[in-house]
């Protein structure tokens, strides 16, 4: 158990920016910056890397070996997880991992130690496209396009939904999450694709743009379609994903403990009367176990917001706006794409909206209102956990925090123009907001690199102790699962060993637990040196002791991104 660093701590009245990193970067002799990572990172990339392999999908599924320890008896359940798994097209190669087609996974364990696996790509209208041309017809979010340079791309404002960020199990159903469109329905036990997921009707299909009125929509679903026709794809897709109008949903949907809803929130941009004349809408969402909706809240956001996460507390929503702009010219003229597209705004606040969830009063019984706080210069993609504490006049938020906005994959993509290496400076910190006084305070929890945090779910928007996340060890390729303790200071961590790989834990709690850590944390492991994937489970109140159970894949599982865990077991009889 190490202690964590010294606590660095600000103080910030309100409205007051702050420090923070600038995200200047390294310079190139005619003072551009450069796309290249530090040199002492490369070789925890060059591992790292050899994760996005080709996937076999496996519908039939089989039981897996356990190859070390044994599956606890009280597990029961089922884990999803979801990431890239498709990386070429016919002889097209996809530029960015994370550009690939999403292959959904479930683990499940009926409870008697035994554990069965089960995997398959999830079948987008645009998968299925792609499949039937042996070629790649659509711009990715990251680094692929089309062929044929601009003149191929341009004008063409479609992005790939790969599907291929996140899963949630809620209410009898399955669904795959890409946070630029809509979510994609599954079947539980088997894992085939059954089409879009609507939530219940309130989500709408088509491109999350809203150009104001119903004929200047149709107008730019007719450009859209004309772009996908030139490119042979207009005859795959279903009219209603070329329309603007549509509703994208986050990737980071939430249960609320408390309520026992689904909560998520779905956004639409489009133009405004106002500076900088582009705004966000996001509609938050509350639904009850069969989808019927039981609150819904809309607000607006001044410019392109980019938000992949948000947190709640018993009384608000709570989003963090990152100092980021969109510069669409050179995606519209077909020269970049969408990623390439958000610049950093240096020297321009985050800024914490906490948005009243609908009904919430004050001491007086009067409406709450929302409410904005200015932070230094920061980035965030995930967080851990919000809280209100003194009787609600604090409000507590843990996240992973970048200096600037960081490069999602090997190398910074050149038309950012960013630190290439704040990729890899992320910290978990504790932003504490003082509601009467406006005061912050930032404090960091663990001094070290983390990303993919979690905690037990059932404190979700609730105080909680301790916070999960992976540990990455630069200088010997590899990570870890980190366990911090936010009350007593320290962190635990669990080091599988030189060029093995633990991607996002997930907490699953002790059939009738009562301690916040009486649990079990899941996570995949690949080895980079011998394409080996194993599931691991940690006993989460010792995560220095190392597994208790390994499972063994047969095939090589590509680095994921999120899941989720649920307490049906899909398994077969």
């Amino acid at each position: 158990m190490a202690a964590a660093a010294p606590l660095s701590e600000r103080l910030l009245p309100r409205g007051i920016g702050g420090g923070g990193g600038s995200g200047d970067g390294k310079r190139t002799g005619r003072g551009q910056r450069s796309s290249s990572v530090d040199a002492r990172y490369k070789p925890f990339l060059d591992e790292w890397d050899k994760g996005f392999v080709e996937a076999e999908e496996e519908p039939d599924g089989h039981w897996l070996e356990c190859v070390q320890g044994a599956v606890p008896q009280g597990l029961c359940g089922t884990l999803f997880r979801n990431g890239p798994g498709r990386f070429s097209v016919g002889r097209d190669p996809i530029a960015h991992p994370y550009d690939g087609d999403g292959l959904v996974l479930f683990v499940a364990f009926p409870g008697d130690g035994r554990a069965f696996f089960r995997s398959r790509f999830v079948r987008t209208a645009e998968f299925q496209a792609e499949s039937a041309e042996r070629r790649i017809l659509f711009r990715g979010t990251f680094a692929t396009q089309r062929p044929g340079g601009p003149a191929g791309n341009a004008l063409d404002v479609y992005v790939k939904n790969t599907s291929n960020t996140n899963v949630q199990h809620w209410g009898g159903r399955l669904w795959t999450l890409f946070e630029a469109g809509q979510p994609y329905r599954l079947d539980p036990w088997t894992l085939r694709t059954q089409g879009l997921e609507t939530l219940g009707g309130h989500i709408q299909p088509g491109l999350p743009f809203d150009l104001g009125s119903r004929t200047a929509n149709k107008a730019f679903g007719g450009m859209t379609r004309a772009a996908q026709e030139r490119a042979g794809a207009a005859q795959h897709l279903p009219e209603e994903l070329y329309s603007a109008g549509g509703d994208a949903v986050t990737a980071h949907p939430h249960v609320d403990p408390a309520t026992c809803r689904l909560v998520t929130f779905s956004y639409r941009v489009g133009p405004t009367i106002r500076p900088p004349f582009l705004g966000t809408t996001l509609t938050f969402w509350e639904l009850e176990q069969d989808f019927s909706v039981a609150a819904q809240r809309s607000y607006d956001l001044a410019g392109f917001a980019f938000l992949h996460d948000f947190a709640m507390t018993e009384n608000y929503y709570v989003v963090f706006q990152n100092p980021v702009t969109v510069d669409n010219l050179p995606y519209i003229l077909g020269r970049a794409p969408a990623a390439a597209c958000v610049r950093w705004v240096g020297g321009r606040p985050t800024v914490l909206h906490l948005i009243p969830r609908p009904g919430r009063t004050d001491a007086q019984g009067r409406p709450l209102e929302a409410r904005r706080f200015e932070l230094p210069p920061l980035f965030i993609f995930h967080h851990a956990n919000a809280f209100e504490a003194e009787g609600g006049s604090k409000i507590v938020v843990d996240s992973i925090h970048y200096e600037s906005l960081p490069a999602v994959g090997r190398e910074a993509l050149a038309e950012q123009q960013i630190d290439p290496d704040a990729a890899f400076r992320s910290r978990l910190r504790r932003v504490e907001l003082d509601l009467q006084t406006g005061v912050l305070r930032i404090s960091t929890a663990f001094n070290d690199y983390l990303e993919m945090v979690a905690i037990n779910e059932q404190y979700w928007g609730r105080p909680h102790r301790y916070v999960y996340a992976y540990a990455s060890q630069f200088e010997d390729p590899s990570i870890g699962i980190a366990k911090v303790d936010m009350a007593a200071g320290t962190t635990a961590v669990w080091r599988p060993g030189f060029q093995r790989f633990a991607l996002e834990p997930k907490f699953v709690p002790r059939p009738g637990a009562t301690a916040e850590d009486d649990g079990w944390l899941l996570s995949v492991v690949f080895h980079s040196g011998t394409g080996e994937s194993q599931l691991v489970i940690l006993d989460a109140r010792d995560v220095e002791r190392g597994p208790v159970a390994v499972l063994q894949f047969r095939q090589p599982i590509p680095s994921g991104l999120h899941g989720c865990w649920a307490d049906v077991c899909y398994a077969p009889a």
